[in-house]
């Protein structure tokens, strides 16, 4: 997945938007650690990459609503499996924290 983006980042036509999605992606992070079971599957990083470069010169809001829904951010901040107090356990929070 590294010599991919390298390659794009350094080969592409549109080296501002990768370098924009890039600076992005050093803000929203996901780490290996938090998606340990998925580190070998490429296609929910490089999902989660095209967030930004999707959005890299539009809305923040739309970057914020897109890395909210997205699988990755919700397996990493543990939102997957997390029950309400109505369950009897207390909800996950760790989004709300982030």
């Amino acid at each position: 997945k590294r010599m991919v983006h390298t390659t794009i980042a350094l080969y592409a036509a549109d080296q501002l938007r990768q370098r924009v999605a890039w600076a992005l992606s050093q803000i929203f992070v996901i780490a290996e650690s938090g998606l340990s079971m998925h580190t070998e599957e490429h296609e929910i990083w490089l999902s989660y990459f095209d967030i930004f470069v999707r959005n890299a010169f539009g809305n923040y809001r739309d970057i914020m609503r897109e890395v909210s829904f997205s699988p990755a951010m919700g397996i990493f901040l543990t939102l997957v499996d997390s029950q309400s107090l109505a369950f009897g356990s207390p909800p996950d929070e760790n989004y709300a924290r982030e």
